[in-house]
C-alpha cells in the first residue's frame, strides 16, 4: 500500500535538524530538497517529491526561525521572503 501523508511527513522530518550547523548549510539543504522534489515530480515519483518538499518546508518554516544565526545573517526582507510561498 502507498504510505499515508502522516507516514511520509514523519519520514521526511526524521533526523532532519542539527542546530549546530550554520544557517547557510540549512538554506542550501532546503533549496536542494526543493530542486530534488521538482525532479521527482518530473519522474512521477510523487511520494518522493512530497518528502523532499516536506523537508524543504520544515526547514524553512519551522527550523530556520529557531536558528541562532537567523536574526543576524538575514535582514527583515530576507526573513519575510522565506515565509512566502511561490
Amino acid at each position: 500500500r502507498p504510505a499515508t501523508i502522516g507516514e511520509l511527513a514523519t519520514a521526511a522530518s526524521a533526523d532532519l535538524w542539527d542546530p549546530s550547523k550554520g544557517l547557510k548549510h540549512w538554506l542550501r539543504t532546503a533549496e536542494k530538497a526543493r530542486r530534488t522534489g521538482d525532479s521527482l515530480v518530473q519522474l512521477r515519483d510523487y511520494e518522493g517529491a512530497f518528502m523532499e518538499y516536506a523537508k524543504a518546508a520544515t526547514i524553512v518554516l519551522e527550523k530556520l526561525p529557531t536558528h541562532r544565526e537567523y536574526q543576524t545573517l538575514l535582514n527583515a526582507d530576507q526573513r519575510s521572503n522565506l515565509g512566502m510561498v511561490s
